[in-house]
């Protein structure tokens, strides 16, 4: 039964012998590489992963010279790190409840830090005490330093925006209207608020403390409707890029409820473009944002949620340039590195991690 495949094999074998070995030598092999992936065709973007918290990261800074890196979190400590290396410099200690937002002054000696516990705290990022705290009786819903580092300003509970004067201690302005996301220009200029029902967002002038405008996103469309009460959500966060061209707003998104218990019109991104007025981007990112981060250059933004995998999109297109994956939760915090190279996020994970988007 075997004859049959053993006469071939012995056809095929005198064949090969009787080309001449001249001809054999000179045959070459080529490798089929077209399936082989290689470090550079997929570069590896994740740095480090930085571990220590023992609750969800909920807030990220970076030192304006890129040298400190803190994480605030719901174990109620921040975090100093070395953003190059991932070293653990200091744990910082004293706030009674979760964290929820932290800023780094210019120099990068000062810390400034909000909590549930309705308390403002200042620490000296070299040492780790505690410098001063302010009592928030209705707790502070959004916080943000002046580019010059010389003026804090906060949207509290109570609807104001206040402006702190960081050298005299006090409060040299007050606006009274509700916000829950604040943004600031640049050059320091211009501050963008956003809170209020229906998602409206307002432009004030920084000197004279006056609006010079606002932004309110349309209604949905009748057929978009389910219980036809459903409006804008209020922006969570607001960024502004350093062109001064474009401002983006991440909401809450709810379009996944049902009937009788959704109220926004389920889209979470909106983007308004500051020279002409108009909504360009209006849509959802697939869960509700709490986090965003414009490139240096204006060209990219970057958006932290529910979702786990971090999406860098073209800010104009809103198309995906860049998908990041690793986090095992949401991303609720994110900072970007002058250069645009580096991108940090913090997770509802417990961690930190570094990545490298651009080469």
């Amino acid at each position: 039964m075997q004859l049959p495949f053993v006469f071939k094999t012995l056809t095929l074998l005198g064949f090969f012998l009787s080309i001449p070995l001249s001809m054999v030598t000179s045959l070459q092999v080529v490798a089929d590489t077209s399936s082989v992936a290689t470090k550079a065709d997929k570069p590896q973007r994740l740095k480090l992963t930085l571990s220590g918290h023992t609750e969800p990261v909920r807030a990220l800074a970076l030192a304006p010279n890129g040298q400190l890196l803190a994480s605030g979190s719901d174990d109620k400590t921040i975090k100093l790190w070395n953003p190059k290396t991932g070293a653990l410099l200091r744990t910082l200690t004293g706030h009674k409840e979760q964290i929820k937002s932290i800023v780094i002054t210019p120099d990068a000696q000062t810390l400034i830090s909000t909590s549930f516990d309705n308390t403002i705290k200042f620490w000296n990022t070299q040492t780790g005490e505690q410098i001063r705290t302010i009592g928030e009786k209705t707790g502070v819903r959004a916080m943000l330093l002046t580019p010059d580092g010389q003026t804090l300003i906060s949207g509290s509970g109570d609807t104001t925006i206040k402006f702190r004067n960081l050298k005299t201690r006090k409060i040299d302005r007050i606006l009274k209207v509700e916000a829950t996301a604040l943004a600031i220009s640049r050059d320091g200029k211009t501050l963008y608020s956003g809170g209020e029902t229906g998602g409206k967002i307002r432009v004030w002038n920084m000197l004279t403390g006056k609006e010079l405008r606002s932004f309110t996103p349309p209604l949905p469309k009748k057929e978009e409707l389910i219980t036809g009460s459903e409006k804008a959500s209020s922006p969570i966060t607001l960024a502004v890029s350093n062109d001064g061209k474009m401002l983006l707003s991440g909401g809450y998104d709810d379009s996944f409820q049902s009937a009788g218990v959704r109220t926004t019109d389920g889209k979470s991104f909106k983007a308004w473009n500051l020279n002409t007025g108009k909504l360009i981007h209006n849509f959802s990112l697939g869960s509700s944002i709490d986090a965003l981060v414009i490139s240096p250059d204006s060209k990219t933004f970057v958006s932290g949620g529910l979702g786990r995998s971090i999406i860098v999109r073209d800010i104009i297109t809103g198309k995906s340039v860049l998908e990041l994956i690793g986090h095992g939760g949401g991303i609720y915090g994110l900072a970007l590195s002058s250069d645009g190279q580096t991108l940090y996020s913090g997770s509802g994970d417990k961690s930190v991690k570094v990545w490298q988007i651009k080469p």
